[in-house]
C-alpha cells in the first residue's frame, strides 16, 4: 500500500508539473504582427560583405531579432529560417544579376533563439559559410532570411520578414578557362592515359602517365588557347595510385612558360610532395606570369612497381593555373 501511494503521489507530481507548463505558455504574453523584426537598422534590409574565395575557411555570421517597443515579462522563441524564393524579390529591388548562394556553400545553425524575459534583444542565431572557393569570382550571391516562427506560431510567408545575406566575390582561386579548350602534348605517353588527361577538369581521376618504357625526366606541356596571368598552380596526383604501396609519386619539377611554344622561359625547379589529403601540390611562382604555354617536366619520382617490375615514370593527375 505504501508504494502505491508514493507512486499515486508521482503520477500527482507529474500533472500538476504539466498543468503548470501548460499554464505557463498560455499566460505567456502574445506578441503582436509587427513586434519583432531583425536586429538591423530600421531603414536597410540587406547585410553585405565581401567574401574571399581563394581559400576555403570557416565564415561565422550572427543573427538576431528585436523585440519592438517595451522589453516583455516574458521569455519568447524565435525561429529563422532561408527564403529562397525571395530572390526574385532582391533581384527587383537590388539587381537582377544576382545568384542565389548555394547550399553547399552555408549552414544555419541554432535556427531557433529565445529573447530572454526583460530584454529586447535575442540570443544569436549562427550562419556559417564554407567551400568559398566554388563561388564564381566577381559575382553577388544573396541568401535570403525570413523569421519563420514566433513562439511556434508560423508567420504567412507572404508577409514576413525578409533580410537579405549578400556577399560579393572578389578573384577566384583558379584561372577561369570558360570558352577555352585546355589541350596538352607530352613528351611520351602510355596506353590511355594521355596528355590532354593532364589538363581535364577531373583532377583526380584521369590522368597523364609518361611511357613506362622511357627514363625520367619526362613533360605534359599545356596549351590554354590564349595568353593568360597567374601566379602559380596546383598540381594533382590521381586517387587510382596507391604511391604507400606502389610508388610514382613526383618528388621534384620543372616549371617553363612561352608565349608561342617555342621560346621557353625557365620559372624554376620545386620539390613536391603530394602526401597529403588533397593530393596536391601547389607552386608559388616567383612573380605573376602570362603566358599561353606552360610546361611541367617531371624530373624525380619514387620508383613505380607494377607486375613485379619497376619503372621510372610520371603522373599528372590535374595541373590548374593559381589566379
Amino acid at each position: 500500500m505504501k508504494k502505491y501511494k508514493l507512486n499515486l503521489l508521482a503520477v500527482c507530481t507529474v500533472l500538476l508539473m504539466l498543468m503548470a507548463c501548460k499554464k505557463d505558455e498560455s499566460d505567456r504574453e502574445v506578441l503582436a504582427e509587427g513586434r519583432v523584426n531583425f536586429d538591423l537598422p530600421a531603414a536597410t534590409d540587406v547585410i553585405a560583405r565581401s567574401l574571399d574565395i581563394k581559400n576555403i575557411a570557416l565564415v561565422s555570421m550572427e543573427l538576431k531579432a528585436t523585440l519592438q517597443g517595451n522589453a516583455s515579462s516574458d521569455i519568447h522563441y524565435i525561429t529563422f529560417e532561408t527564403d529562397t524564393t525571395k530572390i526574385a524579390d532582391y533581384r527587383n529591388k537590388y539587381g537582377s544579376s544576382a545568384l542565389l548562394l548555394p547550399t553547399t556553400s552555408y549552414l544555419f545553425y541554432k535556427p531557433t533563439v529565445a529573447v530572454p524575459a526583460g530584454t529586447k534583444i535575442s540570443e544569436p542565431a549562427i550562419l556559417n559559410l564554407s567551400y568559398q572557393t566554388m563561388l564564381k569570382a566577381r559575382s553577388t550571391y544573396v541568401l535570403p532570411l525570413a523569421i519563420a516562427s514566433i513562439d511556434g506560431q508560423v508567420q504567412d510567408p507572404k508577409t514576413r520578414k525578409i533580410i537579405y545575406y549578400v556577399f560579393n566575390t572578389g578573384e577566384a582561386l583558379y584561372v577561369d578557362h570558360t570558352g577555352y579548350t585546355l589541350t596538352a602534348t607530352a613528351s611520351s605517353t602510355n596506353g590511355t592515359n594521355v596528355a590532354g588527361r593532364a589538363v581535364d577538369a577531373n583532377t583526380l581521376g584521369t590522368y597523364w602517365l609518361s611511357n613506362v618504357a622511357a627514363a625520367l625526366p619526362q613533360w605534359v606541356t599545356a596549351d590554354f588557347g590564349r595568353e593568360v596571368s597567374f601566379s602559380g598552380l596546383d598540381y594533382f596526383f590521381p586517387t587510382a595510385v596507391a604511391y604507400a604501396t606502389v610508388g610514382g609519386n613526383t618528388t621534384s619539377a620543372k616549371i617553363e612558360t612561352s608565349s608561342n611554344g617555342t621560346t621557353w622561359v625557365d620559372k624554376g625547379t620545386y620539390p613536391v610532395d603530394i602526401k597529403n589529403v588533397e593530393r596536391k601540390q601547389t607552386i608559388n611562382l616567383p612573380s605573376v606570369t602570362s603566358a599561353r604555354y606552360l610546361r611541367f617536366t617531371i624530373l624525380t619520382a619514387a620508383p613505380y612497381v607494377s607486375g613485379g617490375s619497376t619503372y621510372s615514370v610520371g603522373f599528372v593527375g590535374g595541373i590548374v593555373l593559381r589566379n
